[in-house]
């Protein structure tokens, strides 16, 4: 004899159900080079050392361009023949040419340092690190008018200074760059690679 089947109540339904195991999203990340950052931070650091020495020579240029136009003589001034104010004279262009070369620096270091290049699924996601905070930046490499440009080369792959622009297609002559990556080998980012590039593949 048949027993009667019970109706099934949800709590019933949710503990009788198997442990579904969540699927894994395939993640790949760029590996970037880091010689260049590390070089520029050495070059800036030689560039500072023989920059604030020379604020010596800065200030007697100074002097004798102030002497060449008689300026003391006409003015008759003795704070133009001090010394002092010439060496901060000289101090002070020497910081504006060093401190200008810093944004420069601090520039480059955003674009190949503070970014980090993640491919999700089918989603590219781009973070951006910033002095007041972070910028995430998510879209579909399959997109249309979206260009990827990869600049690479014999020469780029051996130093590893390949990279790669994400570019929004406007006009005939103008492209919107969304993202720039930093330097990296390609030989190490096969994977992150295949999935930027797998409609191109496909």
């Amino acid at each position: 004899m048949d027993r009667p089947k019970k109706e099934s109540v949800w709590w019933s339904w949710e503990i009788s159900q198997p442990e579904t195991k969540k699927r894994k999203t395939s993640k790949s990340k760029l590996k970037i080079n880091y010689i260049p950052p590390v070089l520029a931070l050495l070059l800036y650091g030689v560039f500072l050392a023989y920059l604030l020495p020379f604020r010596a020579t800065v200030s007697g240029w100074i002097f004798k361009f102030v002497e060449l136009l008689q300026i003391t003589k006409v003015l008759k001034l003795s704070l133009l023949t001090d010394k002092r104010l010439y060496d901060y004279t000289a101090l002070f262009i020497v910081s504006y040419i060093a401190f200008a070369f810093f944004l420069d620096l601090v520039r480059f270091l955003k674009k190949n340092l503070f970014q980090i290049f993640v491919t999700e699924e089918s989603r590219l996601i781009v973070t951006k690190w910033g002095f007041l905070g972070k910028e995430t930046i998510r879209w579909n490499p399959d997109q249309t008018g979206l260009q990827i440009h990869h600049k690479t080369g014999w020469i780029r792959s051996i130093l590893g200074l390949e990279k790669l622009s994400f570019r929004i297609h406007i006009t005939e002559t103008e492209n919107s760059i969304l993202a720039e990556s930093p330097y990296f080998f390609s030989r190490s980012n096969s994977p992150f690679l295949s999935s930027v590039f797998r409609s191109i593949e496909s």
